[in-house]
């Protein structure tokens, strides 16, 4: 009977030690995933700040360049500096004043024209004489407004420019020689399927109607090449768009009637309060029919 409990107390000893190793395995088991549940959530969190931190890194470089191509492109469509000007000129001045002085009480003619613009060459052929005509007798004061926007149609790509600032030079030589330079330009115009007129030419057509040698440096150097581009050209195509663009006391003039010879200085006249026969030019305009 001894032996009998004894092994009964043995059993119950073993069965005690038994489900003790197994809580402990358990546990141990339990504690293992709690650790692992934990490094998982610690690497997740991990990797979620390194997330955050590169898409802030992106963020921050992409706001660098995007704001670095802004500012690249706002410089560039800043002028480099004070834009040259002819003597007498103030800088935001969009065009080269002849004739009447402003100011004078005589009426305000305001031509618009590009040196590749075919429509400006016929109104040039039809006006050219009766506005040289105007200025040299102060009829009127004539406001020329040159435009660049049509460089792309020259074989050179920038023919309207180079001859736009060839006139600025020829009005800071001498303003009396503008009308005449203008004529010849025109007269001389490419079609744009041949060679443009070179800057050479340009000085050329400019010593012909009496510009003096010291044209040449302005010409070639483009001294008022910033003053077409940021000046008069913006202005141009904000007030008239197209070429050729023409307004008497800032009233637009349509094409089809200034294009009728002698007619465009006739509206000027009578604007002034005089007519052609009144000022003398019959002949003038008569010399306007080409």
């Amino acid at each position: 009977m001894a032996a009998s409990g004894s092994s009964k107390a043995s059993k119950g000893s073993s069965s005690s030690k038994s489900s003790k190793s197994a809580t402990s395995t358990q546990e141990r088991r339990e504690a293992q995933r709690e650790a692992l549940r934990k490094q998982r959530q610690a690497e997740l969190a991990r990797q979620k700040r390194i997330r955050t931190l590169v898409i802030a890194a992106i963020t921050v470089v992409a706001l660098v360049i995007v704001a670095g191509i802004g500012a690249l492109i706002y410089r560039s469509m800043q002028p480099d500096g004070p834009v040259a000007v002819p003597a007498g000129m103030s800088e935001d001045q969009p065009y080269l004043s002849l004739g009447a002085p402003e100011g004078s009480g005589a009426p305000v003619l305001e031509i618009h024209l590009d040196f590749m613009c075919p429509h400006c060459g016929t109104f040039e052929e039809i006006n050219g004489e009766d506005i040289s005509t105007m200025v040299d007798n102060q009829e009127a004061t004539v406001n020329l407004v040159p435009r660049r926007f049509m460089d792309a149609q020259s074989t050179s790509g920038d023919f309207s420019t180079r001859a736009a600032n060839a006139m600025v030079c020829v009005f800071e030589d001498d303003p009396a020689n503008v009308t005449d330079f203008q004529q010849l330009v025109f007269a001389n115009q490419p079609d744009g399927t041949g060679s443009d007129p070179t800057n050479e030419e340009l000085i050329g057509f400019a010593q012909e109607v009496g510009a003096s040698d010291e044209i040449a440096s302005c010409v070639d150097g483009g001294t008022y090449r910033d003053w077409v581009r940021d000046v008069s050209e913006p202005y141009g195509a904000e007030e008239g768009g197209s070429t050729p663009y023409i307004s008497l006391d800032g009233t637009e003039v349509p094409i089809e009637q200034a294009n009728t010879p002698g007619v465009l200085r006739q509206t000027v006249l009578e604007a002034g309060g005089s007519t052609a026969s009144d000022a003398g030019g019959a002949e003038a305009s008569d010399g306007g029919e080409g």
